[in-house]
């Protein structure tokens, strides 16, 4: 597990990512089992959603949650882009409704979104060695599934290569 410490200005634009993230079809979807398996933002975003009132937001994610975590942030940054200049019009559902929580000058003014985008752009800056060690983590724990799943072959099984 990670450990991450948001302040409160980026615990409310990383909750704005979770709501990108779980705004889109089939984001929560395991990309090897086809199935919600419960691993993904959903219960980050619940914790966010909690403590933004808080000075400080701290939350533990699996190096899964990290790197979505960072692909909701990209996201989110030109989404957020669109939103200001289409005024206040988003694709994703309920992410309007969590901007205008998050951020209530937003409803008086959809183009102070483009505002926010920099606080966005930042957290992601912040994030990108986290996100780059969860990955490295990923990619060390898929290799070793292999070595696993390779090594419980049988040498004479060879339909099952």
């Amino acid at each position: 597990m990670t450990p991450l410490t948001l302040r409160s200005e980026d615990a409310r634009v990383a909750y704005l990512a979770t709501v990108y993230h779980l705004g889109r079809p089939g984001a929560e979807v395991d990309r090897e089992t086809r199935r919600d398996e419960g691993t993904g933002l959903r219960t980050v975003s619940e914790a966010l959603h909690a403590g933004m009132a808080r000075a400080v937001v701290e939350v533990d994610l699996t190096p899964y949650q990290v790197t979505r975590l960072g692909e909701a942030l990209a996201g989110l940054a030109n989404e957020m882009k669109q939103y200001g200049i289409a005024g206040g019009r988003t694709a994703v559902p309920g992410l309007a409704v969590a901007m205008r929580e998050v951020f209530p000058d937003v409803a008086a003014d959809p183009g102070l979104a483009l505002d926010v985008v920099q606080h966005v752009v930042m957290l992601r800056n912040r994030l990108a060695h986290t996100v780059e060690a969860a990955r490295a983590e990923m990619a060390r724990e898929a290799a070793e599934r292999a070595a696993a799943r390779k090594a419980a072959k049988k040498p004479w099984q060879i339909w099952k290569r």
